[in-house]
């Protein structure tokens, strides 16, 4: 049987431009190149997963305008199940990112009634066949009716703790994070968090995965402690999105049989080779791509188990 994974959160549209310099006040430049895409956290890690094989299905809303149908249309033309894609009156968010020939990132983000569904619709949504759940928690009180859920229908739940949910405080989220199979923390938010450890105990994780930029990833699942490095030599272009790839893949390694250091592996090899292209869903491989990503870092072929140097375990 075919796993299934569901993902709950925003849709944006994705407007991502490389220039040589990023201008000054009211000064003109252009673009040596540009992007235009459907983006968002839920919508990217939704791609990531549903590129490595596995049905993926998107629950979110977008305005009543070009460009929420533009999206749409385009994470449908990648695989993902947007059925559950709905439509309300008001904008769709748009995201503006300027890439400047020195590697520096400027980012501009509006929010909208497509940064998440509201509670009422999330009491509604079928849960049988779904094997999976992954949210943020941009909307705490609606994060919360579907962790319930989740937990009720025994489904595991994986949350992206993005540094913006975090303003809303760690007490609002926690009805939201209680027994989270995965925890997503990026550098950022685990600054804000502190004690990771402290955390990850007072909310009952089962995993906390940390992304770490150019350094990888690690995790912390039980007594399993993982620290996994990325891809040698990999071009950087672009890292908008790296963290919603190995969500993603993570998760639809996990869904396909991987414990959770190999799929962890896998997740960072994937970001990693996802940072070659320009905007977020750009670069993101298929299965077979990630798979020989991994087999020519170790120096062997796809698919033949060789011994990994690129990550430790500690199991206590």
């Amino acid at each position: 049987m075919t796993a299934t994974a569901l993902f709950c959160g925003d849709i944006a549209f994705d407007v991502a431009l490389r220039v040589p310099r990023h201008p000054g006040a009211d000064e003109k430049t252009h673009a040596f190149e540009n992007l235009v895409s459907a983006g968002g956290v839920a919508a990217n890690s939704a791609v990531a997963c549903a590129r490595q094989g596995v049905a993926t299905t998107l629950l979110a809303e977008v305005g009543d305008d070009v460009l929420g149908a533009y999206a749409t249309d385009f994470l449908a033309a990648r695989g993902v199940d947007v059925t559950h894609v709905t439509t309300t009156p008001g904008m769709t968010a748009v995201s503006v990112c300027t890439l400047a020939g020195d590697g520096e990132k400027r980012l501009v983000y509006t929010s909208s009634v497509s940064q998440y569904p509201p509670p009422e619709r999330l009491l509604d949504v079928r849960l049988d066949g779904v094997d999976w759940i992954h949210t943020s928690c941009l909307h705490p009180e609606a994060a919360a009716v579907l962790a319930e859920r989740a937990r009720a229908a025994g489904v595991p739940l994986s949350v992206d703790l993005e540094p913006l949910a975090l303003d809303h405080g760690v007490d609002a989220l926690a009805p939201a994070l209680y027994e989270a199979e995965v925890v997503f923390l990026n550098e950022q938010a685990t600054l804000s968090i502190g004690d990771v450890d402290a955390f990850a105990a007072r909310h009952r994780l089962k995993s906390v995965v940390r992304t770490r930029g150019l350094h990888g990833a690690t995790l912390a699942s039980g007594a399993t402690r993982a620290a996994v490095a990325p891809l040698p030599g990999a071009p950087i272009v672009d890292t908008t999105g790296a963290g919603d790839c190995l969500a993603g893949v993570y998760i639809a390694r996990t869904l396909s049989g991987s414990d959770p250091v190999t799929a962890l592996r896998a997740a960072v090899a994937s970001a990693t080779y996802s940072c070659g292209r320009l905007g977020a869903q750009g670069g993101y491989p298929d299965r077979s791509t990630t798979d020989e990503l991994l087999a020519k870092d170790q120096g062997a072929p796809a698919g033949q188990d060789v011994p990994d140097r690129t990550w430790e375990t500690d199991r206590t």
